[in-house]
């Protein structure tokens, strides 16, 4: 079995390099959001609320880049959880999504790029969804 040709074909339509580029778009668009969500002062979504929500989608959007099946495959993902949503189950829409962007990324043989990028995506959604003391 050859290991270098394993972990090549893990790596999907990315380069090693693209993992900084993915990490720099994720964290970009957390701290962005959170920046507009204080601008704008408001409660209802919060500050967190819009950081981990645009993280999330920055995420999936990195995985997605520059292949439309994997976009298209992203959307149907999207409207099938759009089904799944209710209103009390606001709070954990975020933590579906990110789910959904993980699986879509290890389903396009891009385990490697989303072990990388899903470390720092956790600690975003910790950070977002627990409560202050």
């Amino acid at each position: 079995m050859d290991l270098k040709a394993l972990l090549a074909d893990q790596l999907g339509h990315f380069t090693l390099y693209d993992i900084g580029t993915g990490l720099i778009s994720l964290l970009a668009a957390a701290l962005l959001a959170y920046v507009v969500g204080l601008l704008a002062k408001a409660r209802t979504p919060s500050s967190k609320e819009l950081s981990i929500s645009a993280a999330v989608v920055a995420f999936a959007v990195s995985l997605v880049r520059a292949s439309v099946p994997l976009s298209i495959a992203l959307v149907a993902a999207v409207l099938l959880l759009r089904g799944e949503i209710r209103e009390a189950d606001r709070e954990a829409l975020p933590l579906r999504l990110a789910a959904l962007a993980v699986g879509l990324g290890c389903g396009s043989s891009a385990s490697l790029i989303v072990a990388a990028l899903v470390v720092p995506l956790g600690l975003l959604l910790r950070w977002g969804t627990t409560e202050r003391s």
